[in-house]
Formats: structure tokens, C-alpha cells, sequence
């Protein structure tokens, strides 16, 4: 009797569009996961990666960030941040995401003798939850002007990156540590079914420039340097800075983030001109960040209050001119995600959203509407 053909439901593994997601910081575990929510039925999805949630390595990004919402009025690609806030919403009502709601204080501080620079209303004002206009709060926020506030959400980046991951491993996404030497490596990986990708999704960030045949002069490192303190307050606070002033030096400003398993982040800086990729600790950035928080944000407690618990260094991977997303124009079977700097986790969902329109361009040749 002649063997009948095997016939493979739609959802079977066999029959599924293969997809190889390459990179685990919050990019590129976002993109899994919202690859998976939206055509699980129809892909086989992996992803690989040098590091994951829990390590620590110096080109590893994620897990230094400070990690909360906010904008401002010369940010690219607002849609992307606007879908995030409202996912992030959706997430601070899920414990386990380590994603809180709080009021976040925006500002500038102006030092006797400065003068404060014009307010510019955020464009997200009528978008968000709870915005006023303060204008200034002389015993909460001595010497900050165009104060505004508005409901915003702090992550606890490596517990959200770590909650990302189980849920891609509960939606049936296979996690592999894996290291690459190029795309056209990835292009030749096998999948858990057996097949080589249909489509690679590059979410390498930083590391893009140092795979085999490729490089892209828009990526450039910036350098973030935080403090993880065990002293908090019940809401965040990003404070611009103007520059070389004698408490501050050329990028820095003021931020904390309480985190949801208690301390706070407390920085920060955007240092274009560093060197080497040096993660040794800076006494004096550091004593100098801890005075300003208890100048600007007496609540806090004294300087000698302040307990340090770590000293966090990173690199961001920020793209001038913006993220790189979309189909890889001399390569059909690569799609990017990758550049977004500082705004990873703020962009991180809507960035994810327009990654999964560029694949399903590519392998159902229309995009999810």
C-alpha cells in the first residue's frame, strides 16, 4: 500500500515561517515577544544572544539603564514612545513586571545668578495622565524652574528584562546563547524545526559595528554612568542642567527613579567624549551627582545620608538621526531594530510594533493592518 503524504496542520512547527531574533537586550526581547503575540500561530520564533537578562558585560545596555518614561520635544519618533507609555500602563498592573507608576518632576535648575531658559510645553501633554504646570516648588525643588510633573513609570530594568524572557520562554519562543561573528552566520543558524531563518531581526544595538561586514558611522557609543542608592522617594525626577556650571560638568543633569524592590537610580550623564570603554569608578562624578541630589532634592536626606550600593557604567547604542528599523535594503532577509540610545525602553514597544510590520511585509508580503 503506497504511503500517504504527511499533511501538517497550519500551527505545525514544520509548516511555520522561521525567525531569528538576534540580540536579548529589551529591543530585542520586546520584538520577540510582540513578534510572538501578534503571529505566534505562524512563526517559528528563536533567539540568540551573547548576554542575557543577568549578566554583565560592558556592551550589554540594558540592564544599566536608569529605565523610565519621558520625552522630549526634539525626540524622533514619537508614535513609538507613545505606544510604550501606554503599554507600560498595561504592564504596572502586572507585579511580576517590576513596572511601577509614579509622578515624575521635570525642570530646569537654574543657580543663583542664572537665568532660567524659556518653557516649552511638552508635546505630550494632553497625552499623558495627570500633567500641571508647576512653574517651581522652592522647598521641594530649590532652584528648579519650569517645573511640570505628570504620571510616568520607573523599570527595574534586569527584573522587567528577566520578566520579558520568561514570557517569550511561555510563549513557546526558543532562547539560545549564542554568539555571532556576522549576519550572514545568523542568516545560516538552524532553528528549532530544523530550518535556517526565513528573516533575521537584527537587534544587536551597540554590537552591530563589530560583526563581520558591518558598520554603520551613524552608531556611536555614548556613555551613561548611575548610582544604584538605597535611600528613595515616592517619585522620579529628571532636572536639565545647564552646562559647566561648578556642580556640573558638560552632559551632566539630574535624574532618580525609585525602584519597585526599593533604592532609587540616582544620575546622570550623556558623555559623547570618553576614550576607552573604561568602567572604573569616577569619585569625583559621583560625589558630585550625590550633592547635587540633596541640593536640588533636599527630601532625599543629607549627602552623608546617601548610601551607595553600585556604581552602574554603560554604553548606549544611539544612532544619530534615529533607530534603524525596517527591511535591510540590499538584503530582503534581514530586518533591523537597533540605535535607539537613550530611549530603548521608552521607544522599546512601538519600535517592536513597526520590527513586526517590517517582517510581515517580508514573509506574508502584507503588513499586519
Amino acid at each position: 500500500m503506497p504511503r500517504l503524504p504527511v499533511l501538517f496542520p497550519p500551527t505545525h512547527p514544520h509548516m511555520r515561517k522561521g525567525v531569528l531574533v538576534v540580540g536579548a537586550g529589551v529591543v530585542g526581547l520586546t520584538t520577540a515577544l510582540e513578534l510572538s503575540n501578534q503571529y505566534g500561530d505562524s512563526l517559528s520564533i528563536t533567539l540568540i544572544a551573547k548576554d542575557l537578562p543577568g549578566d554583565v558585560s560592558p556592551l550589554y545596555t540594558s540592564p544599566k539603564a536608569g529605565a523610565h518614561w519621558t520625552s522630549s520635544n526634539s525626540k524622533e519618533n514619537k508614535q513609538w514612545q507613545l505606544v510604550t507609555y501606554k503599554r507600560l500602563k498595561q504592564l504596572s498592573e502586572i507585579p511580576e513586571s517590576f513596572v511601577v507608576p509614579y509622578p515624575l518632576y521635570q525642570g530646569d535648575i537654574v543657580p543663583e545668578g542664572c537665568e532660567a531658559p524659556p518653557f516649552e510645553e511638552p508635546w505630550y501633554k494632553d497625552l499623558v495622565e495627570d500633567y500641571e504646570f508647576l512653574g517651581s516648588d522652592p522647598k521641594k525643588f530649590p532652584q528648579v524652574a519650569n517645573l511640570h510633573v505628570f504620571k510616568s513609570y520607573s523599570i527595574s530594568t534586569t527584573l522587567y528584562l528577566v520578566y520579558l524572557l520568561s514570557q517569550c520562554k511561555k510563549n513557546g519562543i526558543t532562547i539560545k546563547r549564542h554568539t555571532i561573528a556576522s549576519l550572514q552566520e545568523a542568516e545560516n543558524f538552524v532553528l528549532a524545526n530544523g530550518n535556517k531563518p526565513d528573516v533575521v531581526v537584527n537587534c544587536t544595538g551597540l554590537q552591530y559595528n563589530q560583526l563581520n561586514g558591518c558598520y554603520d558611522p551613524k552608531l556611536v557609543p555614548v556613555k551613561g554612568y548611575v548610582l544604584l542608592i538605597e535611600n528613595t522617594l515616592p517619585y522620579q525626577t529628571t532636572f536639565k542642567h545647564p552646562k559647566l556650571t561648578p556642580d556640573a560638568k558638560d552632559g551632566e543633569f539630574l535624574m532618580l527613579f525609585p525602584r519597585a524592590e526599593g533604592g532609587s537610580v540616582l544620575g546622570g550623564i550623556y558623555d559623547r567624549n570618553f576614550t576607552r570603554f573604561d568602567t572604573s569608578i569616577d569619585a569625583d562624578y559621583a560625589g558630585r551627582l550625590v550633592t547635587k541630589a540633596t541640593t536640588y532634592m533636599p527630601e532625599l536626606g543629607r549627602t552623608r545620608d546617601i548610601k551607595v550600593s553600585t556604581h552602574t557604567i554603560g554604553f548606549r547604542p544611539e544612532r544619530q538621526g534615529g533607530a534603524r528599523i525596517g527591511v535591510d535594503i540590499n538584503n530582503r532577509k534581514i530586518v533591523h531594530n537597533y540605535g535607539n540610545g537613550n530611549s530603548g525602553y521608552i521607544e522599546s514597544w512601538g519600535a517592536a510594533q513597526s520590527t513586526v510590520d517590517s517582517v510581515a511585509q517580508v514573509l506574508f508580503d502584507n503588513p499586519k493592518l
